[in-house]
């Protein structure tokens, strides 16, 4: 009947390789996991950062130019504004700068971030456009009652013409008719762009206009929403639990190898590939992207298409960057790893020989028969 000590003996040797055979694989797919939770992590979970992305992508700057072309026309009791007018362009500009915009999109930003800690039971932010829209029919105002006050008196027949029409059009007139002064017809404009329903519509937005589809219901309030700071905060303790499985998984490999010398070199060379493999990825996806997706990214108005590239493009880079440090990182930590256990393995050859020549037995000096005495 077999020993447990020779039945240990023999299993051991087993387990240790269906353990490597399960740990290897296991360790080669935790790098590439880590390095992109890692990166997504670090980029979406940072408000400072999707606020910098944002704005570099210069996407502010092209809110109000799609908007205006999106509305094509404003009509107002006086007369019917082109949004490609440059009046109105400059007028929409100066009430709503890509500052004005980038605050307010911000605030929104920094609440859904405090929604998604679990700070607040849902977003609370509450951007007001009253004022922005008051001051773009100011700006309006203004325009038109300069052009009126620089237009000569209308003759006779010009003021037959208006009153056959019925309606004195301000925004395309080349004289001013009797009884209507600079400053009553621009006040007529201001007031009917006020309460013009083509040109911000809806100047208050709140998380609760955020609507679930077709629904009525606030996206916010419904139940898959409700599921999603939960989600994200685990999402934010994935780096350290997928970091501390690599290191563990390491280390297991290592010492499960026939020496630790032979684990380290595993390791190494595991590090090394994946890192250069990781360094190649960067460098093609960067390419792929500039090239290949950003060119067929369609939008109707160019000035937004630009800036959805844009932004597009700088959020590659930035997951890129992530690919190129860890790339960097493993190549070098795994190529430290080999010659570490290259070294160590041959600082240890010299002492297992001399220690193999010590257990030795010494050879025995061979037979001399003694010379016979003379007699």
């Amino acid at each position: 009947m077999p020993q447990p000590q020779s039945v240990r003996m023999v299993l051991m040797p087993i387990v240790k390789k269906l353990a490597l055979g399960v740990l290897s694989p296991l360790f080669i797919i935790l790098l590439f996991v880590t390095a992109f939770d890692i990166g997504f992590v670090r980029t979406a979970t940072h408000p400072t950062t999707v606020k910098r992305l944002i704005a570099e992508s210069s996407i502010y700057d092209s809110v109000v130019p799609n908007v205006l072309q999106q509305v094509k026309s404003i009509e107002t009791s006086a007369g019917t504004f082109s949004a490609s007018d440059p009046t109105i362009q400059k007028a929409a500009n100066a009430a709503i700068t890509p500052q004005y915009i980038k605050q307010n999109t911000e605030t929104a930003i920094d609440s859904i971030y405090q929604w998604l800690d679990g700070k607040t039971a849902q977003p609370d932010f509450k951007i007001d456009l009253s004022s922005a829209k008051a001051s773009f029919a100011d700006n309006v105002a203004m325009a038109v009652q300069q052009k009126l006050g620089s237009l000569p008196a209308c003759t006779t027949a010009q003021n037959l013409a208006i009153a056959r029409s019925g309606q004195f059009d301000a925004i395309n007139a080349s004289c001013l008719p009797r009884g209507v002064t600079a400053v009553a017809a621009a006040a007529e404009v201001k007031n009917s762009i006020v309460g013009n329903q083509d040109f911000l519509k809806n100047t208050q937005i709140s998380a609760a206009d955020i609507k679930n589809g077709n629904d009525n219901q606030s996206f916010f309030q419904s139940d898959s929403a409700k599921q999603i700071p939960k989600q994200y905060q685990r999402a934010k303790k994935t780096p350290l639990i997928l970091s501390a499985l690599t290191i563990l998984t390491g280390v297991g490999i290592v010492f499960l190898s026939r020496s630790w010398q032979k684990g380290l070199r595993h390791v190494g060379i595991s590090l090394a590939v994946i890192g250069l493999i990781m360094l190649l990825f960067a460098w093609a996806i960067n390419r792929t992207v500039s090239t290949k997706v950003v060119p067929k990214i369609k939008v109707d108005n160019a000035i937004f298409q630009t800036d959805i590239r844009n932004l597009v493009t700088d959020l590659t880079q930035q997951i890129d960057k992530n690919y190129w440090f860890f790339g960097g990182l493993y190549t070098l930590v795994g190529a430290g790893s080999i010659v570490g256990a290259e070294i160590f393995h041959r600082r240890s050859q010299p002492a297992k020989v001399a220690a193999k020549n010590k257990d030795a037995p010494e050879a025995e000096a061979p037979y001399e028969p003694e010379p016979k005495q003379k007699t």
